[in-house]
């Protein structure tokens, strides 16, 4: 961290009008952002490691078919695909440890220098941080006014620049500055965002040089295939995107990280916070050009850590770039993970693939939007409303379709762009389900919220809204994936020259097919009863103890 510029853990609990609100009731937004990276990045490499070990593996069997369809080894695919996976992953390994070797090198231990005052103001706020093993604090020259923390959770570094520790001498504000400064980094350490932050040095680099190797691989492809130049762009285009979402959710990650540490290093001193950020400068870093580059930045531009020192809990309201990562993520799965259960099942279960690919990516997509909204119904600086649900259900539809379309080579899809159709009909449905959706998320936390505004009660609502969200959301994402594949498969089919389409109108017989394969069964009376039922359970299950009364209740958002 540099004072007046930007480096989280855990934020404190932002006071609401009548209390403090538990918001560690909550997963963690962190958690939820780290898983998100971890499941993208794996799913590209896994990808590239399945692929060249298919290729690479021996046939079996006498095969006629596509070379990629034909029975392999199943030792060498499992052997071929560790390998790969290893080769990926390696990277980051050594680019983390050749990096803390540097740093080490190049610093020197702070009892070693002229600096004896500042010192033993570091070891008092250790000491007052009480973390779990105390950090040895170093000078590094190159830092000037800068921050950071460094090396292994057995061992932890925290480093200071020598402008930092004269900025201590220089009076009460100064020293003011210097104090949040080091607590924002202990602040990093009693989050052991040491540990995440190893994970990151190993993911990112993996997830470039996945890219490269997928980019690389795939125009090969191409090229023997003497395809068109524009299908060797495209080819490009879709290895550049999925490289480039794995890196703005690992970015994210760690902006929101640094906004923890801040409101951590502000519970003791949050004037002194503001003046390190820089509040009083009249500095006005986010407009232009600077804020369309910040899904790009590591840390947060200085106005947004200022307006989140200010209110708190912005950092845990809904963010629709942070919702539109996650769909796209989602869109990316569906089709990636169906090709892995073909690969495993074989291409005759084609039906209950689908079914099971779509019930995961819809749980966990579920979840993920639900969590955005349910952390908004309370933490938000401003009451729910109707039209942020329509907004989130709007940009989940879009980021699955998008991802769909990005998803690289499958059995799904076949070489090429055919993700998601783009029929008005299905889109218009995907919409439609997806506010609907939303709506209902949101309608279910605003009647715990009427009952328990200062979420004293969290994880007894997280137990009776959980699993019915995630049902509801798996079965629904389950029933759209089937009318997405078959569409998109009978749509192709009718565009093809020389072939006879056997209907004059696909988008209505299939959808029709896909209804009364979901509809009659128990699977639609579940959802109606959920649906119904999730939100008048909140609504009669919210605390009883203390309950407001109805005239003072805050106004319950709807989304």
């Amino acid at each position: 961290m540099k004072p007046a510029a930007s480096r989280p853990a855990y934020p404190p609990r932002p006071s609401g009008p009548s209390g403090s609100l538990d918001i560690e009731a909550f997963p963690s937004d962190l958690s939820l952002m780290l898983l998100l990276l971890v499941v993208t990045v794996l799913a590209q490499d896994l990808f590239f490691a399945l692929w060249m070990a298919t290729l690479q593996a021996p046939v079996t069997e006498l095969c006629t078919g596509p070379t990629l369809d034909c029975p392999r080894d199943a030792g060498a695919m499992v052997t071929g695909s560790v390998n790969y996976l290893l080769m990926l992953l390696t990277p980051g390994l050594v680019i983390g440890a050749t990096t803390n070797w540097r740093r080490q090198r190049r610093s020197t231990p702070l009892a070693e220098t002229p600096f004896h005052g500042a010192a033993e103001a570091v070891g008092s706020l250790i000491r007052q941080a009480r973390l779990s093993r105390n950090p040895v604090v170093m000078v590094d020259q190159r830092l000037a006014s800068g921050a950071y923390v460094t090396g292994q959770q057995r061992r932890p570094l925290l480093m200071l620049g020598p402008e930092l520790l004269v900025l201590r001498e220089k009076g009460d504000h100064g020293r003011r500055i210097f104090e949040t400064v080091v607590r924002h980094e202990l602040a990093h350490l009693r989050g052991r965002d040491l540990q995440t932050y190893h994970l990151l040095t190993v993911f990112r680099p993996s997830n470039l040089f996945a890219g490269a190797f997928i980019a690389f691989a795939m125009v090969l492809d191409v090229l023997n295939r003497n395809s068109t130049p524009g299908a060797l762009v495209v080819t490009l285009l879709r290895a550049f995107l999925l490289t480039l979402l794995g890196e703005l959710i690992a970015r994210a990650y760690l902006r929101v990280r640094e906004h923890h540490a801040d409101l951590h290093a502000g519970m003791t001193d949050r004037d002194g916070l503001l003046a390190a950020l820089g509040a009083d400068s009249g500095r006005a870093d986010g407009t232009g050009a600077a804020r369309l580059r910040s899904w790009l930045r590591h840390h947060p531009l200085g106005d947004e850590r200022l307006g989140v020192a200010k209110a708190p809990g912005r950092v845990l309201a809904s963010s629709p770039g942070r919702v539109f990562l996650g769909a796209t993520v989602a869109g990316v799965l569906l089709p990636t993970l169906q090709d892995m259960l073909l690969r495993f099942y074989g291409p005759e279960s084609g039906a209950f693939t689908i079914i099971v690919c779509g019930v995961l990516v819809g749980l966990g997509l579920t979840l993920f939007v639900g969590f955005t909204l349910w952390r908004h119904q309370w933490y938000a600086a401003g009451p729910a409303r109707l039209g942020r649900s329509a907004l989130t259900g709007l940009i989940v539809a879009v980021g699955v379709v998008a991802g769909s379309w990005l998803a690289l080579y499958t059995r799904v899809a076949g070489f090429g762009l055919t993700g998601m159709p783009l029929a008005p009909s299905f889109l218009a449905v995907l919409v439609v389900a997806a506010v609907l959706l939303c709506g209902w998320l949101s309608i279910v936390g605003a009647q715990w919220y009427r009952g328990d505004p200062e979420a004293q009660r969290m994880s007894r609502f997280l137990k009776l809204a959980v699993v019915p969200a995630a049902l509801l959301g798996g079965w629904l994402m389950a029933g759209l994936w089937m009318w997405g594949v078959v569409l998109q498969d009978v749509l192709t089919a009718c565009s093809t020259k020389g072939y006879r389409c056997v209907t004059n109108a696909p988008e209505r017989d299939v959808a029709k097919a896909v209804t009364g394969f979901f509809g009659p069964g128990p699977v639609l009376m579940a959802v109606i009863l959920i649906a119904l039922g999730v939100p008048l359970a909140a609504r009669f299950a919210a605390p009883v103890t203390d309950r407001i009364s109805r005239g003072g209740r805050p106004p319950g958002g709807t989304g």
